[in-house]
């Protein structure tokens, strides 16, 4: 009989969609068109990607792409690299979060999950190894984005609890406040990690400072990075 493989502690979840016009960056769009928005995602999601590297045996990386009609094998291996996927399931972000989480702390056996999105593409791997690291002493821990969201959350299983993710105003400026006030109604400890900007107006597009292919793009476009 060949040994069992226990599958790998960590696994970082990185949330997206399928590249498709008028289906991703909308806000965005209404600040520099559908075709820029849609040009600006594909290159955010490929640095994304590049940016947090790839599995270890401690770790695995997971796509949670969110459903759509175009979706077939062909569109997912080209949008995501050929990474492992599953499809997000749920009404709100919150229900894909809780839903994701749940599943893999007690289905795969997962001792520590991390969440992150696309929308900040200059995400390092080492920020969210040290995501990792930090929930060996803390229970959560969360990225901060300066809109009021958070570009980054994680948990280990043992203090996991779906209402983190339940009942939350997302798409507001209170969805971190929100969420750390729950966390510490249970006595949870939480790491908060520094503050980040995320891309998701047309005024984020001069403050970004990263490069890849997202800080050429707005180059070309004239947008300056700051100093």
């Amino acid at each position: 009989m060949l040994p069992t493989i226990p599958p790998p502690p960590e696994r970082l979840l990185v949330f997206a969609r399928l590249p498709e016009p008028r289906r991703v960056k909308t806000r965005l769009a209404r600040d520099i068109g559908d075709e820029r928005a849609l040009v600006l995602y594909e290159a955010m999601l490929r640095d994304t990607l590049r940016s947090i590297g790839g599995a270890t045996e401690s770790l695995e990386i997971e796509v949670m792409w969110a459903p759509t009609p175009a979706a077939n094998g062909d569109a997912l291996r080209r949008a995501f690299d050929e990474r492992p996927l599953a499809m997000q399931t749920g009404e709100t972000l919150g229900d894909r979060l809780s839903m994701a989480f749940s599943e893999r702390f007690f289905f795969h056996r997962t001792m520590k999950i991390v969440a992150i999105g696309v929308d900040d593409p200059s995400l390092s791997r080492e920020l969210i190894d040290h995501a990792f690291a930090l929930l060996d002493s803390c229970e959560w821990v969360v990225g901060p984005a300066a809109d009021g969201g958070y570009y980054l959350i994680g948990c280990r299983a043992a203090s996991y609890n779906s209402q983190a993710f339940m009942d939350i105003a997302w798409g507001t400026n209170g969805v971190l406040s929100a969420t750390l006030a729950r966390i510490r109604e249970w006595s949870s400890t939480v790491a908060v990690l520094p503050e980040r900007r995320d891309i998701d107006e047309g005024a984020d597009l001069a403050t970004y400072a990263g490069g890849g292919e997202v800080g050429a793009l707005l180059r070309e476009w004239g947008y300056d990075a700051p100093a």
